[in-house]
């Protein structure tokens, strides 16, 4: 039985609109990014969405195409709440749970704004204790940047800021697979599931709207127009791009080009 891992975000519900939780031709498992990427790194799992970072990071990666969290501009889940203009900040407090989002906030601290923060993990981050912490500048990620932070805070979308630094869309995630792997056929079953929820948008947001504490219009809205799940030609770009922004920022050895399964 295949093992996938994928995301236990709100952006994961279109690609497991098709997925069946009791097939007996694949096994889900949900949790963070980075629990996915140790899983997968660890071979407990035969394919999972991870962060992009980690194909740049194991070169036994293969990426599964077609399928990805991605954004062109504004994305809504992955905010650096600042409470000082960016340049001016000494210390920022990071979230773990993806390393793709924490490498962004290094790249454009350095390449954007022009600054070179201390860093530190503070674990997940609930926007209410924003306020508790001695940081500068918190990162947030996932299902609970989509709140309101406190006063006193400024949201820097981190998609956004990569937008205007490079025109490209930023990749958040990807399938990912160990070279080699045979996955029986079900990257096509993963890309029919993500059309299945591409065309059931509305009603994945009025299903899953009131446990996440939104309104039905603010979840179709961030589904729909806000993230893009296709790995086309200009998120491959971008991917391409942001690896490249990595290695010259000196956070990681050397570049490696991207290699897709062919099942």
């Amino acid at each position: 039985m295949l093992r996938f891992g994928c995301q236990k975000f709100l952006n994961a519900l279109p690609i497991l609109r098709g997925l069946e939780t009791d097939s007996g031709e694949y096994a889900l498992t949900l949790d963070s990014p980075s629990r996915l990427a140790r899983m997968l790194h660890e071979r407990q799992l035969d394919a999972a969405m991870v962060p992009a970072i980690e194909y740049l990071r194991n070169p036994d990666y293969v990426i599964v195409p077609d399928v990805c969290v991605a954004a062109l501009g504004k994305v809504g889940s992955v905010n650096l709440y600042c409470r000082k203009p960016p340049d001016e900040t000494g210390l920022v407090a990071l979230d773990p749970s993806s390393l793709t989002g924490v490498m962004l906030v290094k790249v454009l601290m350095l390449k954007r704004f022009g600054a070179w923060p201390k860093y530190f993990v503070a674990g997940h981050v609930r926007l209410r204790d924003l306020s508790r912490t001695e940081a500068d500048a918190v990162l947030a990620i996932g299902d609970e940047a989509l709140g309101r932070p406190p006063d006193g805070y400024q949201a820097l979308d981190l998609a956004e800021q990569w937008f205007q630094m490079t025109a490209l869309p930023f990749v958040f995630a990807v399938c990912c697979a160990h070279r080699g792997t045979d996955l029986g056929g079900f990257d096509g079953t993963l890309k029919a599931s993500l059309a299945k929820g591409l065309g059931e948008i509305p009603e994945i947001a009025a299903e899953a709207a009131p446990g996440a504490g939104l309104t039905r219009e603010r979840l179709e809205s961030y589904l729909a127009q806000n993230i893009r799940y296709n790995l086309g030609p200009a998120e491959i770009q971008g991917l391409r791009r942001f690896f490249k922004e990595v290695v010259e920022a000196n956070l990681w050895t050397e570049e490696r080009d991207l290699e897709f399964y062919r099942g």
